[in-house]
């Protein structure tokens, strides 16, 4: 199994998803520690975790934590209704997975098939854990997000990157790099001035940073 911390967390839109409890909202959750932690109705370890990761919802909320947990079952009534059963125990966004391309795409990624699996993803878009949402380490990874991201607030935040591609191809390479060093995002192995800005239009673009 993969361990794709460090690695940027793919971009989803939210209408690849049928939410059957809170808000819809892309994924990873813009600007925001996110939890994405795939399950189904008919697993009983998925279960059994529903309080855990509730628990976890509540604890770091003030924090700006948002937890959404994929079904990997198709929308239906039946699924909807399941999940108004558990109440306060699913305490955080639920959606299904109308075509599994987001549940297809994360867990490809991580070369696994067994549920219930997680994803903690910072509020820079980085996999910071992927793994059984009961590990401790998680708690642990949830905890560390958490904290930068409150620690965020009360810093200065830099200017948003709104530039197209060519007018970002137009800068000096310095001025592309220093984008980057800025919000603390190595250029290490970026070689090329179209690794620099391909790296910014993935981690840059729409996400606040602060100094």
């Amino acid at each position: 199994m993969p361990d794709l911390a460090g690695r940027a967390c793919p971009l989803f839109s939210k209408d690849l998803l049928e939410f059957i409890k809170g808000d819809p909202t892309n994924l990873p959750c813009q600007g925001c520690p996110t939890i994405i932690e795939m399950w189904a109705s008919w697993c009983g370890p998925c279960r059994v975790v529903f309080p855990h990761i509730s628990e976890l919802a509540r604890k770091h909320a003030k924090d700006g934590l948002k937890v959404v947990g994929i079904c990997l079952e198709p929308p239906s009534a039946k699924l909807t209704n399941f999940v108004q059963q558990q109440g306060d125990k699913m305490d955080y966004t639920v959606a299904a997975d109308k075509g599994q391309k987001v549940s297809g795409e994360l867990m490809g990624a991580a070369q696994v098939t067994g549920i219930p699996y997680a994803f903690v993803v910072d509020r820079e878009g980085v996999i910071r854990y992927n793994g059984h949402p009961a590990e401790p380490k998680m708690d642990e990874v949830v905890r560390q997000v958490c904290v930068g991201a409150s620690a965020a607030k009360s810093q200065q935040e830099l200017p948003r990157i709104t530039q197209s591609r060519e007018e970002l191809a137009g800068m000096p390479v310095r001025a592309l790099k220093n984008i980057l060093r800025e919000r603390s995002i190595s250029t290490a192995g970026l070689a090329e001035k179209s690794d620099l800005v391909d790296c910014i239009l993935e981690r840059c673009v729409n996400v606040s940073y602060y100094a």
